[in-house]
């Protein structure tokens, strides 16, 4: 069950008074009107942003963008905040918070977004008063501990969609808050939780779940019902005996075909022409002693038919995987011209010599002629064409760019590499890893083999003792081997490798510069040894979970990559390298501006994170805010109401990547929040 709490109301119409937190200028609470949101068409759904946010991404492309204009290149260096809230979630102000990572969506006047703990607000979006709150109630024995990465809500048909920390989604009365219905995507007792956004489209509600790595059973993309909550249909990562990619397992992982990983970390965009939707897939487990197998379709872009669930394609981005190098991140959908080989069939006419006999002069002779005769041959052109596309970063720093029709490559090769490979027991490693051959978002070096692996930097990269690892202990006793991505690892020595570098920091699509923009991490590392299988354990969840051993590294030796590449020949249009991580997320308008957070000044360990906005074409920047109370770890919005653009961030800082140490380095304080900042021009 789940309850609504109310601030205060007064139902007459649709009015609803609200008397939360009070306003950056203390002004008294005012009678709002909350609209509920339509059931929005495809095409309302599909279209860029505009004076509302109507979607967690912006639109059903994942563009994260806006058509609005008002605020400039020229003038957005006077913006001034219009209001600053506190939720009221986070009375600590340190890591037992979680980590504040929503996009709000915004409707006529009403912010909706989300907390860590599942808790969700709607606010006046010209105050930031609360309107309502709904606070999520767990049963018995559920732990929701400090909550973790929630995504943010949807909107539609008068309702507001949630996920929640055990595994399930809500809907709520958007007017009132109150507990419509509640369905169970995974039970949490089995490791199960959701950390995407319900993405509703045509009366569905699309979205996976995930708890892969703590053993859950194989993680699923779903659909429901949106006004009963009922389920329509499931997509499972591991294919069905007699399935296209059931031979890519050769042993049934965990304790039956049903545990397998490849958690759904982030939102599926859809296709609503081609009636597709398509995500990024999580890792196999568990990460290691599995046996042999591609493992299909972990580490996957896969596109499916949005109302059956039926597999369409699947392109797999890392074979095997032993490294949790999966696809955590939007991807963004668009059209663009691309040279494509054509083959046609045509006939061709060719002449042959055939002989024939005459009589002269009363004897045959035997003489000959050229006929003209026809045959089918096919032929290969290279013709332009404007091509329906997806691009996805994975961890790597690899962007892949697909035809989304056919889950083939456009824009670049993507050749099939080959990698080092272990003979040791278990292992398993696959000899070939597709590798796009265009720009990589990540600063780490490359490896001397041709292959274009990202490679760790050993006197950089740290244990989280502040040990560079080309000097450190490993547990085992031995030094660390310093590595590239795609080394293989046994149980003989820890290997280094680059780790999740690009996460699920929002990307965003620039529609005027044919631009994907992605913001993440560089010189992340860890240390990976194997677990015999021998060993493994299985756990409360009933998988194997992760099953590794591991030495992370110390997030003040990362630095951070904020690029713009374009998708055309997946070249930078531009590429930037911070001193700290990147990990809120961008957002862009029409007036050719993207807006992007940042954790903090310089290296970041000061916590006070600020919200900037760049030029999309050149990435200079041309404002930032004043600094805030936490790091911004989540992607901003935009939207008007009253004829004003508003900019807002939810500011509350991030777990996976801490780089705040106010207190010093080895202390263990760490800066949180659940502030809303927003912006407005004078």
């Amino acid at each position: 069950m789940r309850r609504a709490v109310i601030v205060s109301f007064t139902l007459c119409s649709l009015l609803l008074v609200g008397v939360g937190a009070a306003s950056a200028a203390g002004s008294a609470p005012k009678r709002v009107a909350i609209t509920p949101a339509p059931a929005w068409t495809a095409d309302q759904l599909s279209a860029p942003a505009g004076d509302n946010w109507i979607s967690n991404m912006g639109n059903l492309s994942g563009w994260r963008y806006s058509s609005l204009t008002q605020i400039t290149p020229a003038n957005v260096g006077t913006l001034k905040l219009a209001w600053k809230i506190n939720l009221g979630t986070c009375a600590a102000k340190d890591q037992s918070c979680g980590s504040l990572e929503a996009n709000a969506v915004v409707y006529d006047g009403t912010y909706y977004i989300q907390t860590p703990k599942s808790d969700v607000f709607a606010l006046n979006a010209t105050t930031g008063q609360t309107l309502w709150h709904w606070v999520p109630t767990y049963e018995t024995g559920f732990n929701v501990g400090t909550g973790g990465r929630q995504p943010g809500v949807s909107i539609a048909d008068g309702k507001v969609f949630a996920p929640t920390r055990d595994g399930s989604v809500v809907a709520l009365d958007q007017m009132l808050g109150g507990l419509i219905w509640k369905t169970e995507l995974l039970p949490w007792k089995k490791g199960g939780r959701v950390s995407a956004t319900p993405m509703y489209f045509n009366g569905l509600l699309i979205v996976g779940d995930s708890g892969g790595d703590s053993g859950s059973p194989s993680n699923s993309m779903q659909a429901l019902d949106a006004t009963t909550g009922r389920h329509i249909w499931a997509w499972t990562i591991i294919p069905a005996p007699g399935q296209p990619g059931s031979d890519t397992w050769t042993q049934a992982p965990g304790t039956g075909s049903s545990y397998g990983g490849g958690a759904m970390w982030e939102n599926a965009v859809i296709d609503p022409k081609l009636n597709l939707a398509i995500f990024g897939t999580g890792n196999a487990e568990p990460w290691n002693s599995r046996g042999p197998g591609m493992n299909l379709y972990s580490d996957a872009i896969v596109a499916l038919n949005v109302y059956t669930g039926q597999l369409v394609w699947g392109y797999q981005t890392t074979h095997h995987d032993l490294w949790d190098s999966d696809l955590p991140n939007n991807g963004v959908l668009f059209d663009q011209t691309y040279p494509i080989q054509v083959t046609k069939t045509v006939n061709q006419k060719y002449k042959v010599r055939v002989a024939y006999k005459v009589r002269v002069h009363g004897k045959l002779v035997t003489k000959h002629k050229f006929v003209t005769r026809t045959r089918k041959k096919k032929v290969t052109t290279t013709v332009n064409q404007t091509r329906p596309a997806t691009a996805f970063v994975n961890k790597y720093g690899y962007t892949f760019i697909l035809d989304r029709e056919t889950g083939k490559p456009l824009g670049q090769e993507i050749k099939e590499t080959p990698v080092p490979v272990s003979t040791a027991p278990d292992v398993n490693s696959w000899p070939t890893q597709p590798i796009p051959q265009g720009d990589r978002v990540t600063d780490d070096p490359v490896a001397t083999d041709g292959s274009k692996r990202n490679c760790t930097d050993g006197s950089q990269t740290q244990t989280n003792a502040y040990v560079p690892f080309a000097t450190a202990t490993a547990p085992d006793g031995k030094p660390y081997k310093i590595g590239c991505t795609y080394d293989p690892y046994d149980t003989t020595q820890y290997v280094v490798t680059p780790f999740e570098e690009m996460d699920w920091p929002a990307s965003s699509y620039s529609p005027e510069n044919h631009t994907f923009i992605t913001c993440g991490v560089s010189a992340r590392a860890r240390g990976f040894e194997q677990i015999p299988k021998a060993s493994q354990v299985i756990g409360a969840n009933g998988g194997y979970g992760s099953a590794v051993l591991g030495t992370g590294d110390t997030s003040t030796s990362n630095f951070g990559n904020f690029s713009s590449l374009d998708v055309t020949n997946a070249k930078f249009a531009w590429h930037q390298k911070w001193d700290a991580p990147c990990y809120s997320g961008s957002m862009n308008t029409a007036s050719g501006l993207t807006f992007i957070g940042h954790l903090g000044v310089g290296n970041a360990r000061d916590g006070k994170g600020y919200l900037a906005a760049v030029d999309t074409k050149t990435g200079a920047e041309l404002w930032k805010s004043a600094l805030m109370s936490a790091p911004v770890g989540a992607a901003p919005v935009t939207y008007t109401v009253g004829g004003k653009q508003y900019v807002s961030v939810a500011v509350g800082g991030q777990s996976h990547n801490d780089v705040s140490r106010p207190a010093g380095l080895t202390n263990p304080l760490r800066l949180r929040d659940d502030a809303i900042y927003t912006f407005v021009l004078p």
